[in-house]
């Protein structure tokens, strides 16, 4: 197994050493299996993970534009 370092907040960290203590395990194994829950094809796809935020923005129905006439050199 590889390390890596992460530095993270001391409330994170807090939070962290509650869990691992009251759990029993290293904050190490809390992280490794956090990690482990958000990776792969069980976490779903990007729409699945998304889909909660469509139709979520509010705007005119006309597409984007950029009115490049206003950027010209003159």
């Amino acid at each position: 197994m590889r390390g890596i370092t992460v530095k993270l907040p001391e409330a994170t960290l807090r939070r962290l050493d509650v869990e691992a203590k009251a759990t029993g395990r290293s904050i190490a194994a809390v992280v490794r299996e956090r990690l482990d829950a958000g990776v792969g094809p069980a976490s779903g796809t990007l729409h699945e993970l998304a889909g909660d935020l469509a139709g979520a923005l509010a705007g005119s129905q006309l597409a984007a534009t950029n009115e490049r006439r206003k950027f010209r050199r003159g």
